[in-house]
């Protein structure tokens, strides 16, 4: 047909909330809600850092879905930490602030980010109960041993040994400290989580 006219409809497409299933770690006791993936790699550094013992999420105001509100316990001492774009504006609040500020761009900082999500991405590794005891036997001297001297102790022919020894991490049995970097020679210790399982004299 010749002379027809199609007029599109350009009306704005209403969005709509990504619903998340909820980040879950060891450090959480129930599933944490967020809404950008920039907020799940904050959650996953937490999870790893060592000196945090414990996430739990702080009701954020409606209308607030950029920003992610938790609560962190380090060391028996609770901390506020508040997560937001680096173009919103932090809130005047006087000194001394109880409350942590982190912006987007510090979050996604390299290569920290990056390696904090090849960690977390062997959580569902399934390790043989045998490599897992062999590992926690050698990190029970209570000294840090590096990635690559625990390897030595995986006989798993079938998973790569370095993933092993990182789905342990992620587990809470083994504690690695990722702010100089992801290497051979990170340092690996028995987790604090796992040393109060400890029995008491």
């Amino acid at each position: 047909m010749q002379g027809e006219v199609i007029e599109a409809n350009l009306d704005p497409v209403p969005t709509q909330t990504v619903h998340r299933p909820g980040f879950s770690s060891f450090k959480t006791t129930f599933p944490i809600p967020y809404a950008a993936r920039w907020h799940r790699d904050l959650l996953i550094q937490l999870t790893l850092y060592p000196a945090v013992d414990t996430i739990e999420h702080e009701r954020t105001a409606m209308g607030d879905e950029d920003l992610l509100n938790l609560r962190l316990i380090a060391a028996g001492t609770a901390i506020q930490v508040t997560a937001l774009r680096d173009a919103e504006g932090v809130p005047h609040r006087p000194e001394p602030s109880d409350r942590v500020f982190l912006r987007r761009s510090v979050v996604l900082m390299e290569p920290r980010v990056s390696d904090a999500r090849a960690v977390w991405a062997t959580r569902r590794l399934t390790v043989q109960v045998g490599d897992r005891l062999r590992i926690l036997s050698v990190v029970g001297d209570w000294r840090p041993h590096s990635i690559f001297d625990l390897v030595q102790s995986v006989h798993d022919r079938a998973n790569d040994p370095f993933e092993i020894i990182l789905s342990l991490v992620c587990r809470g049995d083994l504690a690695i400290d990722l702010r100089d970097g992801l290497r051979p020679e990170t340092c690996v210790v028995k987790s604090k989580r796992r040393a109060d399982l400890r029995p008491t004299a």
